[in-house]
């Protein structure tokens, strides 16, 4: 049987034999070449033809955030980023996931779980590559145009609440998404699998760039139109009603497919404060089946309900069980979903 290729890119030796031997710990799959360097990674690139490369962001000569805009363009295929959970490894790998990355594994600490929980995140994802979009590759490397909806008419919302969840391709796909997004809109709730430290700088990025306010969740918020509430990492996001208003809920319990922020947790709120009937659910691209059965039971209630297209996804995973259980009205391209929103917006 033909196995699956992959190249490491690393430069310190011993990281590169640890994740060499995790990935070649399943039978699947093979690492046909190991790079020091950017340099190196190319010669290899050309050489080997390898189906996805493993990449750290800290090398000499080039950092791998330079190495992807340069590679990308000419070599589109799927790169597994390596980042710290440091506020500066988040800072990074966000702009690697912005450079086109397809995804990322958070480094161990050291300790078992940790070393054991990276390797299994690793082999997950790796597979995931093999259903990767390279097509997008170029639209997800070009910068945001951050039209802000100028010159569009406003929509006149009476459905007033968003959902949207989403995974793997999800940054690039919210942001995206957001750019065509005004100060009319509904609170925005989005739960975005991301873990600590990658939440807030996430949020804070966005509302750098875009005209509604966007802001890593906090409990008990009040939701406000032309604000985007982000999932912390960690913890779940919900909505509470206190009197006739509703907020955010922000907590921490169980993981819900292996996720904490959950996607269905995030529906499931709503279905849980009979507001379903007054609200949007959007599931974007990403890995898993996280979200789709929490949209199916919005639907259910009336909750009108967007999955993003197999084209233009990252990784046609979540949007696509929620199209095959029935939980999408609408399954269109992701430059179309804010009209969409707009258009339904009002029904």
């Amino acid at each position: 049987m033909k196995k699956h290729t992959v190249i490491v890119v690393d430069d310190q030796r011993s990281v590169r034999s640890m994740i060499k031997r995790w990935i070649e710990s399943d039978p699947n799959w093979e690492v046909i070449g190991e790079a020091a360097n950017p340099f190196e990674a190319r010669d290899l690139i050309v050489e080997k033809q390898p189906e996805v490369m493993t990449l750290d962001v800290h090398m000499p000569g080039m950092d791998g955030i330079a190495f992807l805009k340069k590679l990308l363009p000419q070599y589109p295929m799927p790169v597994i980023m390596f980042s710290s959970s440091t506020t500066e490894g988040a800072s990074i790998t966000l702009e690697a996931l912005e450079a086109g990355a397809f995804d990322y594994v958070t480094k161990p600490t050291g300790t078992p779980e940790s070393l054991t929980e990276a390797k299994e995140d690793l082999l997950s994802k790796l597979y995931e590559c093999l259903n990767f979009n390279t097509a997008n590759l170029s639209a997800s490397v070009k910068p945001s145009g951050n039209s802000g909806n100028n010159g569009k008419q406003k929509a006149n919302f009476k459905r007033k609440f968003i959902l949207i969840g989403s995974s793997t391709g999800g940054t690039t796909a919210l942001r995206k998404l957001l750019d065509d997004v005004d100060e009319s809109f509904p609170p925005i709730l989005v739960a975005q699998h991301m873990p600590e430290n990658f939440t807030a700088l996430f949020a804070q990025r966005l509302n750098s760039e875009l005209k509604v306010q966007v802001k890593e969740a906090k409990d008990k918020e009040l939701l406000q139109t032309g604000h985007v509430y982000i999932a912390a990492g960690n913890y779940h996001l919900g909505i509470q009603k206190v009197g006739s208003e509703y907020y955010t809920r922000v907590f921490q319990s169980d993981k819900k497919n292996g996720h904490r922020p959950s996607v269905d947790v995030l529906f499931e709120s709503a279905i849980e404060q009979e507001i379903a009937g007054n609200s949007i659910g959007v599931i974007l691209t990403g890995m898993g089946s996280d979200g789709a059965k929490g949209l199916l039971q919005l639907k259910g209630q009336g909750c009108l309900t967007i999955g993003q297209n197999k084209e233009t996804c990252v990784v046609y995973g979540m949007p696509k069980v929620a199209y095959e259980l029935g939980a999408v009205n609408y399954q269109i391209p992701l430059g179309e979903i804010v009209d969409k929103i707009k258009e339904i917006g009002s029904l």
